[in-house]
Formats: structure tokens, sequence, C-alpha cells
């Protein structure tokens, strides 16, 4: 627009002026608010997302005011023109924790536009779940009156797995002499017993992470196992082995890499028997009963690539009963234990199982330790060839995320 000198056009652009400059002021000022509440947004995410990741460690007060002087100190750039106030709350129940922010600031001509001045609110709530790498799930489901235990330990029995998480998808139930150490404990129904750190009880169940895997176990046999008793080595290459395993005595069975099925109703490591191998998953179906007993020698690193890769010892989902452990020479069983729908029992006195593995993982329906066994999870997922598959092992889900 331009203004002549023509008659009233200088009164005209007088009052036009003005009019224009305060639009001009209010498209900036609007302009300001909005990006001051875009940043305020930010800082709540933010601080609301630290503080969840700490909900495993500490669910006091103090929690929360560690919240909310962390949003305090990322507003700190608004307050030369805006007052902040922060505020956090914990919710132990949801395990969400909640950050809200307010900002205030006068407005152009004196608090007239809008009246009052500018007031902006910001909120996030973000919900934990698990923080540690998930490594050992009980899978069995059912909660409330009357509920299984999907994780148990009896007599002088131990769990430990100290720099990842144990799921109980339903009850988990620790005797008076027994010890569960974790990174993080969690069950879906109650817990009960010496259990460190203090367990998450009502937490959500877990999906079974491997639910939509194929178990397909090839129908033609590539050899006929039998009754092995005395002593002497067996090579067996990839394929699947039919008949019933029986290993007395000093017999070795050595796997070469690859996948081995074995189909046939007992699986029975006895005696001072051995089954080794390196890049192998054993895979069994058509079991009526699995145990490895005595002083056989269970030694297993998991295979390093193929559709089971990250795997070591497999149970098709047919199978509802036990794989029994209670062996003092299941030192070394690197990868993932899977047992859909039967039970890990490990039991024995005295005996160690898996602690000299760079990193197991056990997703069974449930799992239980008896006598003075110790079930030892560890968690040096970088350490081993054996590559950890999607759904456990280190940061494969987000541990925590906003829920509004």
């Amino acid at each position: 627009m331009s203004c002549s000198t023509q008659t009233n056009e200088p009164a005209r652009c007088a009052l036009l002026l003005p009019i224009l400059a305060m639009a001009a002021v209010g498209v900036a000022e609007v302009s300001e608010v909005m990006l001051a509440k875009s940043k305020l947004q930010s800082y709540v995410d933010a601080a609301a997302i630290q503080g969840a990741g700490e909900f495993g460690v500490d669910q006091s007060s103090a929690t929360a005011e560690r919240v909310r002087l962390a949003a305090d100190g990322m507003a700190a750039p608004l307050r030369l023109r805006w007052t902040i106030t922060s505020s956090a709350t914990v919710d132990t129940a949801a395990r969400t924790v909640t950050v809200l922010q307010t900002g205030h600031r006068a407005s152009f001509f004196r608090n007239m536009l809008p009246p009052g001045g500018w007031t902006i609110e910001a909120k996030a709530t973000a919900i934990r779940t698990a923080r540690k790498p998930l490594c050992v799930l009980g899978s069995q489901d059912s909660v409330g009156l009357g509920a299984p235990v999907a994780v148990g330990l009896s007599d002088n029995s131990a769990i430990t797995a100290n720099d990842c998480l144990v799921q109980s998808n339903a009850n988990l139930a620790a005797g008076a002499a027994t010890a569960l150490w974790a990174g993080e404990v969690r069950a879906s129904g109650s817990a009960t017993g010496p259990v460190r750190p203090v367990p998450v009880t009502d937490a959500p169940t877990m999906a079974d992470p491997f639910a939509k895997m194929r178990i397909d176990v090839p129908l033609v046999c590539d050899d006929v196992l039998t009754l092995n008793i005395g002593s002497g080595t067996t090579y067996l290459n990839p394929g699947v082995h039919c008949g019933e395993l029986t290993l007395l005595g000093m017999t070795t069975i050595v796997l070469r890499p690859g996948e081995h099925y074995f189909v046939g109703p007992i699986l029975n490591l006895l005696g001072q028997s051995t089954i080794t191998g390196t890049d192998v998953v054993l895979i069994f179906k058509g079991l009526l009963s699995a145990q490895v007993i005595g002083m056989a020698k269970l030694e297993i690193e998991g295979r390093k690539s193929g559709p089971y890769a990250g795997f070591a010892l497999i149970t098709d989902r047919s199978y509802f009963g036990d794989f029994g452990i209670s062996t003092n020479n299941a030192r070394k069983i690197v990868g993932t234990i899977y047992l859909p729908n039967a039970s890990l029992t490990v039991s024995g006195y005295g005996n160690r199982i898996a602690d000299q593995s760079p990193w197991t993982v056990v997703v069974a329906r449930s799992i239980r330790t008896f006598g003075s066994a110790n079930l030892m999870i560890n968690a040096n997922y970088t350490s081993s060839a054996v590559p950890v598959p999607s759904g456990v092992g280190p940061a494969k889900d987000q541990p925590v995320r906003l829920s509004q």
C-alpha cells in the first residue's frame, strides 16, 4: 500500500499504519509463543522418558523431584521471557512418570491481547516397560487366584541374572532358602521370597518373542540313532536324526555345524556321556521325556546363521513336558533355549548351569529350579559370535515410551 497526497490520503494512512504495525507485532508474538510451546513440549517429553528410565531403581518421590529439576533445567533458556513452573508425578501402579510445565508472560498492550497475558502448557507421560534386556521369560500367562507359577525356585537353588530381566507372566515364587538375583524382576501376578531387586508385580505380560517363528522338522530321517553304551566318539552331520537318543558311559557325540533335528520319544544323557557342538542348534520333535543328568556333559554354542541363528536348543510346539538338566557339566550353553510349551527344570546339588557362557537366554512355559542348582544367565552379548535373536537380549524394544 502507498499513501498519496490526494485529499484524505494522509489521514487514512495515519490510521492504517498503526493497525498494520500492531498486526505485524501480533503475528510475530504468536509465532514466538508457538515456538515456546513447542520447546516446552520437547522438555517435558525428554524429562518424562528420563524419569521412566529411572523407575525400576527408585519409585519414590525422589525420582519425581529429580525429573522436575531436570525439566526445570531444560527450560532455563525460556526464562529470559517466561515464568516457568514444572511438576512431576510417579504412578507406581501404572509404571508411568508424568511431567507438566506451564509458562506465563505478559502480552502485547499491557496484557490486553490476550487478557492477562500468555499462558502455555505442555504435558508428557512416559511408561516404562523393561529397562534391562530380557533374558529369562516364563511365558505361561495365567494370573489371579490359584494362578500357576511361571518362575519358581525351591530348596536352596538360585537363579542369577545380574545384568538382565527375569519376567514371569504368572506368579513368581522363590522359597525362603533360595535366591533370585537379577538386573530386574517382573511378575504379572504376585512375587514372593528372596528376590533382588524388589520385583515389580502386576506387570503386563510379555508376549512370547518367538511365537511366530516356524519350527519345521523335515519328514525324512537321515539316520537312526540307537542306544549308545560304553565309550567312543561319533560325529554327526546336520540333518534329521530319528530314534531314541540315550547315551551312557563315556560316549561322545560331536555335532557338526548346522541344524540337528532329533525325532524320537526320549533324550537321555547319562553317566559321563557328552553332546557337544559349535554353530549348532538342537531341535527336538516327538519327545515324551528329556533329561541330562549325572556327570553327562552338554556343551553347545548356538547357530550363527540361518533361520535359527541365535538358538541353541528348541523343542517343537507339541511338547508339553519338562526338559530336565541336573548335571554339573552343562556350563556352556551359548544362545537361546526355547521351549514354547515345555518347562525347563534345573536341579542338582552345587551345580552351575550355563555359567561359562558369554550369554544365554531362556524362554519357556515355566522355569523351575530345585536342590542347590544355580541357573546362571550371563548377558555379555557382544563377546560371542552367536547373534542374539530379535525380541530378547540388548535393547530389542524401547525400554520406555511416551504414552501421551
